[in-house]
């Protein structure tokens, strides 16, 4: 029997966020009825969000140990026994109108199948101002993905990844001792050991820059990455691998570049997490 509600979205928040109806609205009007979107929040907001958010699960954040560590309460108390599919979307963060023919292509597959692919796509850039800055260049090639991260490129963003579950369950528990990269670790982990990831082309999420958010500690964020690949996969003995795969991320997102440059100048993507700007047109 097919699950009613196949997909499971968590979204860790103090409640606080301007941004969570958004986030919130995004997940109903994109996912509806296929997803069970639980909030994992301190219980002193609990009342309050519920009265707000009266479609959305309730989980008190007993942890309060962090994002990564509310997410996996959110997993574990999640009231769909049956889903087969999940992502977590930050309170700053919102799903695209893109999602809702990513996740109908994903939810053709058995996500209790460990040969579902996870898939990702394209993600927007906002800032504070709702300044759209472009998008966040992602690996094409799927089989990439590797050879991009031991080259210190990341090769995708987790806003509207989809995870079968057969992979969160194999996977285990988020990492809860990295404050930012432990996505990263979430789905290198499953590349490494033999999962199938697939690209899709529409735009999926954006990812909401703004002066202090965690990911815009570049040091720490640079320091975690480096960290999670030569521990999940080790450093590349065949740079020539490398190479081609960042020549094939070049072209592949030229447009993109191009694009970006326009907007914002000539700012990679640490510079903008660092210091999140008005577009410049």
């Amino acid at each position: 029997m097919s699950s009613s509600r196949p997909l499971l979205v968590v979204t860790p928040t103090l409640g606080r966020s301007p941004w969570l109806i958004r986030t919130v609205a995004s997940v109903a009007e994109y996912a509806g009825e296929r997803a069970t979107h639980v909030l994992v929040a301190p219980s002193g907001t609990l009342a309050m969000l519920g009265r707000q958010f009266p479609n959305c699960t309730l989980v008190a954040d007993t942890a309060a140990a962090g994002v990564y560590a509310a997410i996996n309460l959110g997993l574990a108390n999640a009231p769909e026994a049956d889903w087969r599919w999940f992502t977590w979307i930050n309170d700053d963060d919102e799903f695209k109108p893109g999602f809702a023919s990513h996740l109908a292509r994903t939810l053709q597959n058995d996500g209790r199948d460990l040969k579902a692919p996870w898939t990702y796509g394209q993600v927007q850039l906002l800032n504070g101002n709702d300044d759209n800055l472009g998008r966040i260049a992602i690996a094409r090639i799927p089989t990439d993905i590797l050879s991009l991260a031991q080259a210190g490129v990341n090769p995708l963003n987790q806003q509207g990844m989809l995870a079968p579950r057969a992979w969160v369950n194999l996977n285990g528990p988020i990492r809860e001792d990295l404050r930012i990269c432990a996505d990263v670790d979430f789905w290198l982990r499953a590349f490494v050991a033999g999962a199938r990831f697939r690209c899709s082309a529409e735009i999926v999420a954006l990812f909401r820059l703004r002066s202090g958010q965690i990911s815009g500690d570049v040091e720490l964020h640079r320091e975690e990455f480096q960290k999670v690949v030569q521990t999940v996969a080790g450093p590349s003995r065949r740079r020539i691998f490398q190479w081609i795969a960042r020549v094939r991320f070049l072209i592949g997102n030229a447009g993109l570049y191009f694009d970006r440059i326009q907007r914002c100048g000539w700012k990679g993507g640490f510079a903008l997490l660092e210091r999140p700007v008005r577009r410049t047109s």
